[in-house]
């Protein structure tokens, strides 16, 4: 059965199906079907925030700060997964889930100052 035919048994139930599917879609998912929640991103930056400042260029440590979610999640995960060295980060990614680490992609690339 396809929406046209459900659109002509009940033109209700079909939109309805179909404002929950749009609802679904535009929730967005950060690693692997995890959702992404600001506010937690927020709360977890705290601790990043300890050693990844704005920078004007001349730190080692990276500013984070308006980072793309894709590549700020690839970098987490590397860490993570300890393909990526750095044992300070590798130990303080190793406890994230895959909704904190989504979450604090979506904050950092929303946030272009603390």
């Amino acid at each position: 059965m396809v929406v046209r035919d459900l659109v002509c048994r009940s033109g209700a139930r079909a939109t309805a199906v179909m404002i929950a599917a749009a609802v679904l879609v535009s929730q967005g998912t950060g690693v692997a079907g995890a959702a992404a929640d600001i506010e937690l991103g927020r709360y977890l930056a705290n601790e990043c925030m300890a050693c990844h400042r704005p920078t004007t260029g001349t730190s080692a440590i990276p500013n984070i700060f308006g980072m793309a979610e894709p590549r700020f999640i690839a970098a987490i995960k590397a860490y993570r997964d300890k393909t990526r060295s750095n044992q300070v980060m590798q130990n303080a990614v190793s406890r994230l889930t895959d909704e904190e680490v989504a979450s604090l992609a979506l904050y950092f690339a929303k946030t272009l100052k603390p």
